[in-house]
């Protein structure tokens, strides 16, 4: 079961997976950083917390849009790497079950996401050291809003990932992604919200400084069992898949 996980790490130094990892919380880091000091003095005019304000603007659209959209291209480029060059069948000529395989390759893709929201909880932490006044502590959500929003995100992870591996038309994963993420923040305004897990991950990260994005905490235990769901059926199709 190891050799399949370093193969899989092998696989992401010749893709362009981790330079997409690096880019999107930095660009949006910088995003909310720079829109903080054009309108400072609007954000602190009645004493606000910094770290709140320099938090709130990176994640607010980075939350509600741009997640889903990650996770959507993430899966479906992994994915893609197999499908392009017929790799499965080779991977199956190995000593390892189909499930192993499926799951594997999941649990990367899970470990790529954490690693997206872990560089954007330690940009957040140094906007907020270089900007934020010394009187002023750093907020604990700010650590574990984006630790926590993976768990928010895994029934996004395995829905686009039992997508990717369904069909082997890159298409197909990537436009329902796109057709579920774009109208998260329209949903997330109503009280059916609950429903739509693509607003899970943005409930949780910019609900750590605002108290209109509040969740219930068994949406945690949803988005559990979404993802053990969608993880059996898809590795029990890809079990029987003709390859």
């Amino acid at each position: 079961m190891k050799s399949i996980y370093k193969v899989e790490l092998l696989k992401l130094k010749h893709s362009k997976i981790l330079n997409i990892v690096m880019f999107v919380p930095l660009f949006f880091v910088i995003l909310g950083f720079t829109n903080f000091l054009r309108y400072k003095e609007l954000f602190t005019s009645k004493g606000q917390n910094v770290w709140n304000q320099v938090y709130t603007q990176s994640s607010l659209f980075y939350g509600l849009f741009i997640i889903g959209l990650f996770i959507t291209i993430v899966t479906a480029v992994l994915v893609r790497i197999e499908n392009s060059g017929d790799n499965f069948k080779w991977m199956l000529t190995l000593p390892v079950e189909r499930e192993q395989l499926y799951r594997a390759k999941l649990l990367v893709t899970c470990g790529i996401v954490f690693l997206n929201l872990v560089l954007f909880m330690i940009l957040t932490i140094l906007a907020g050291l270089i900007i934020a006044p010394k009187n002023q502590s750093m907020p604990q959500e700010l650590i574990y809003a984006p630790l926590l929003c993976i768990i928010a995100s895994l029934p996004v992870i395995a829905v686009q990932y039992y997508l990717s591996m369904k069909c082997n038309n890159i298409a197909v994963p990537l436009g329902v992604g796109l057709v579920f993420s774009l109208p998260a923040v329209l949903i997330d305004n109503t009280r059916y919200w609950m429903f739509f897990p693509w607003d899970y991950p943005g409930r949780v990260l910019v609900g750590a400084t605002n108290a209109s994005f509040n969740f219930p905490p068994y949406m945690y235990a949803v988005s559990v069992v979404l993802f053990i769901m969608f993880t059996l059926i898809g590795a029990h199709e890809f079990k029987s898949r003709d390859i």
